[in-house]
């Protein structure tokens, strides 16, 4: 039987700037590492702050968040939401990457222009998805009380 599948979406601010070839090679990895471990979803990279969602099975992605919150290329690592999911939002994507146009000369896969309002617009869709999930448990049930 497959776990089941979680969404997460956090933020954090970076500890250093990042140049192109560091995010290059950092959404490379994370991407390879995502796909291993069958997550998908969306990084956005605007004004030296992370936002990302991710989902996947349940023990992968409670294996990569802990993997995040002691990684030292970012801080103040901030858990927005946390739910199960039905189905996924981003399947086949193993990481969506949005920042500044900036980027768009470095040719990296997968890639858009973020907007000021994206991390808002993520985070009220994540926090309505929550709200949703929390609502469709079975009597008793929280979303604390969910493995993982």
């Amino acid at each position: 039987m497959a776990a089941p599948l979680e969404g997460l979406l956090y933020r954090s601010r970076i500890a250093n700037r990042i140049g192109p070839l560091h995010m290059f090679l950092l959404v490379d990895r994370a991407r390879r590492a995502n796909r291993a471990a069958d997550i998908t979803g969306r990084l956005i990279y605007l004004d030296h702050s992370f936002m990302q969602y991710l989902e996947g099975p349940a023990p992968a992605l409670e294996a990569l968040w802990q993997l995040l919150q002691r990684d030292p290329r970012h801080y103040d690592v901030e858990l927005l939401a946390r739910y199960p999911l039905r189905q996924r939002r981003c399947p086949g994507s193993p990481m969506a990457f949005a920042s500044n146009a900036y980027f768009r000369q470095y040719l990296i896969r997968d890639f858009s222009i973020a907007q000021a309002g994206d991390m808002e617009e993520l985070l009220q869709a994540c926090l309505q998805a929550e709200k949703e999930a929390a609502q469709a448990l079975p009597a008793g049930c929280n979303a604390d009380s969910l493995p993982g």
